[in-house]
């Protein structure tokens, strides 16, 4: 199943979530940046991922996402290059 996870992190709070809609997840990061709370704000597409054999659940990142930032009283999203392997 692919999700969409959202974080805006900031100097009074750190805003993160998990959505199933790529517009909801924006939405919901923008809002940290509109209330001030976050300075910058990423969006990024995910599987779900469920572990059989060890019980355990997460997110594995695909690589396509944007980040935002305020930018002349609006917001601007601009994709971001697929993190290299560690």
């Amino acid at each position: 199943m692919i999700v969409w996870l959202w974080d805006a992190p900031g100097p009074t709070c750190c805003g993160r979530g998990v959505t199933d809609d790529e517009g909801r997840a924006r939405e919901a990061a923008e809002a940290c940046l509109r209330n001030g709370q976050a300075s910058i704000a990423r969006v990024e597409q995910a599987w779900a991922v469920l572990g059989i054999q060890t019980l355990t659940s997460g997110y594995e990142r695909i690589g396509q996402g944007w980040q935002a930032v305020l930018q002349g009283g609006g917001i601007a999203w601009e994709p971001f290059a697929e993190l290299a392997a560690s």
